[in-house]
């Protein structure tokens, strides 16, 4: 996994982001000390990011707003 270096200075987040990361909005979260993952945990979130890389890099994209828009409608 990547990590993202950022900067915060008077609540504005700046920073490079890495290289092949398209443009966009990203939503980051930050782990809190106390969460914990089982090694398990970890390698499926490994494996479910590294397929959604390859998906992007292939272009097996759609807006998120219509992802949203049907995940509202219940589909």
């Amino acid at each position: 996994m990547k990590a993202i270096r950022i900067h915060v200075e008077k609540g504005q987040i700046t920073g490079g982001a890495p290289a092949g990361l398209p443009d966009g909005d990203f939503e980051l979260a930050l782990a809190e000390p106390d969460d914990e993952m089982s090694d398990e945990e970890f390698l499926r979130l490994e494996a479910a990011l590294g397929r959604g890389i390859e998906a992007i890099k292939a272009g097996r994209t759609r807006p998120a707003q219509d992802l949203t828009t049907e995940l509202l409608r219940g589909r």
